[in-house]
């Protein structure tokens, strides 16, 4: 299952890599928190992985950002509340 989700990514990132174009004009959803939320994404790596998921459920975004905290992400609870609020209401599955 999980090589089944790391596929889109890997694919939008190949498209991203040869259209760099496309990569500058990659913005997350309007909503409360999106510049917060852009900042600490791209902290570690560009919007393509983020937008590329098509998507996910309050629990698969839950299970990302504990994904992200094992690569090194550094939020308080709080922040990661933010971070899952907006993510679950403004990238649900598609």
């Amino acid at each position: 299952m999980q090589k089944v989700q790391f596929l889109p990514a890997v694919a939008a990132m190949l498209f991203l890599s040869l259209n760099p174009r496309a990569m500058a004009e990659l913005v997350l959803p309007e909503g409360p928190d999106r510049d917060f939320i852009t900042r600490t994404c791209t902290a570690c790596h560009d919007l393509g992985m983020v937008l590329s998921t098509g998507g996910r459920t309050r629990e698969g975004w839950s299970n990302t950002l504990d994904d992200m905290t094992s690569y090194g992400l550094e939020v308080t609870a709080q922040e990661r509340a933010r971070i899952l609020d907006y993510l679950a209401t403004y990238l649900p599955p598609q």
